[in-house]
């Protein structure tokens, strides 16, 4: 019977049209839209030296600053040229294009004045984001013990070492920094299976809950087989999606494809199971509702992940709130795809391994003391 329940709810899933465009030709479409868009700021290494300015006010920051922006290169030869400059220069070579932009780096931030738009400042913008996000991470590190400072200055801030480890020269990616968010936002939207599993199996919700209800088999029995087929499903989907982003559009996810494989697993657990939550706990709520609370939760912790923009808003909140950010599926999905790609260390990935179990076993416990004590009053 779990077989056969098992091969009804495949075919149940396959022929479900909505679910099947926004989870899987949705992320496609937009992985698109990503790669028109991203693919030119990749072209870095075919630029000429850009020249950028920097206003020091901090001299040991901007060692460390430069250092790290001298060590991008490209066939040996660093792609940025700096100069250090007071304001007044800064804004005199910048009005006669002198350079791209400058940087001014003081002791609380690191700020980046531009005069025009185009993809050297558009480099410089993201050069920026990623820096400050390393250091926001580094420092969480550093609080949470994680690593010990020694560790952390000789794999990522030391010359070669920072080049070779991160892969920063050779492997640098802003569009892969891009899709790691979009393949978050893509597995999160596994709870719209979750969630049709959960109408599906409530008697009060449809009249497939209806019939599940009256056959002589457990509600876990149910819950299990759906379960299973769901991630299957989902899991497959996924793993097509993650196909087309690296052999189609050419992004690159770096060489550890097994790791990769398991936090999309995780997450896929993690997404249907909290769509299945969502379904449960909300029970008298209609479906078109319930759906509605998912994606509003899903575009949150997209947005909080930097999904739209929103960088300065996620290395804000890695920095100042990084539970929140502990907490954030979508957010812990792309730390774990960035940290695969340009960690060395998988201290910092396994943390996150963790909290992707954590969320799947937390919403399934939660799911089983819903499903279990549920009934129904019989007419």
């Amino acid at each position: 019977m779990f077989w056969r329940l098992f091969i009804y709810r495949v075919k149940v899933l396959l022929r479900n049209r909505v679910t099947l465009f926004w989870t899987f030709a949705f992320p496609i479409v937009l992985g698109l839209l990503f790669n028109l868009a991203f693919s030119s700021l990749d072209e870095a290494g075919q630029l000429e030296t850009t020249s950028v300015g920097i206003i020091s006010k901090n001299n040991e920051k901007t060692e460390a600053f430069e250092k790290v922006l001298h060590s991008i290169k490209k066939d040996g030869k660093s792609i940025y040229q700096s100069k250090r400059m007071n304001q007044n220069q800064a804004a005199a070579q910048l009005a006669e294009d002198k350079i791209a932009g400058y940087y001014q780096i003081d002791d609380e931030d690191v700020s980046m004045s531009v005069s025009q738009s185009g993809v050297p400042q558009t480099i410089m913008k993201e050069f920026l984001n990623q820096y400050v996000q390393r250091t926001a991470e580094v420092e969480t590190l550093l609080t949470s013990g994680a690593i010990q400072p020694q560790d952390l200055s000789a794999d990522m801030f030391v010359e070669e070492d920072f080049v070779e480890e991160v892969h920063v020269s050779e492997n640098y990616s802003i569009k892969s920094f891009y899709f790691f968010t979009l393949v978050g936002m893509s597995i999160m939207y596994g709870f719209m299976w979750g969630l049709k599993n959960a109408n599906d199996q409530q008697a009060n919700q449809s009249s497939n809950g209806i019939r599940l209800s009256l056959i002589p088999k457990s509600k876990l029995t149910v819950s299990s087989a759906n379960m299973l087929a769901t991630l299957l499903v989902f899991y497959v989907l996924n793993m097509i999606i993650l196909a087309v982003y690296r052999f189609v559009y050419q992004v690159d996810f770096g060489d550890r494809w097994s790791y990769i494989c398991l936090v999309y697993f995780l997450g896929c657990l993690a997404t249907i199971s909290l769509g299945t939550l969502i379904g449960n706990a909300f029970s008298k709520l209609t479906y078109q509702q319930k759906l509605s609370i998912g994606l509003s939760v899903s575009m949150a912790m997209s947005f909080f992940a930097g999904m739209m923009g929103s960088q300065t808003v996620k290395y804000w909140i890695d920095q100042h709130l990084p539970l929140l950010g502990r907490v954030n599926i979508v957010n812990v999905i792309s730390d774990s795809m960035y940290q695969l790609f340009y960690y060395e260390s998988l201290k910092p990935f396994y943390q996150n391994l963790i909290w992707l179990s954590g969320f799947a076993i937390v919403f399934i416990l939660v799911n089983v003391f819903f499903e279990r004590k549920v009934q129904y009053d019989s007419l």
